[in-house]
């Protein structure tokens, strides 16, 4: 249930991440520094069995 609940959870967190990253598309066009994508990307991304 624990697993279940970890894969719905990165499941929301990533279609956030998409309209977060079409929201900030413009600040994208400038540069490539921003912590809060960066800190969700490592969140999706990371191999930690959660």
């Amino acid at each position: 249930m624990i697993k279940v609940l970890g894969v719905f959870s990165k499941f929301i967190v990533g279609n956030l991440a998409v309209i977060l990253s079409i929201t900030l598309l413009p600040v994208f066009l400038v540069t490539d520094d921003v912590a809060l994508f960066d800190q969700i990307m490592n969140y999706l991304f990371s191999n930690n069995n959660r």
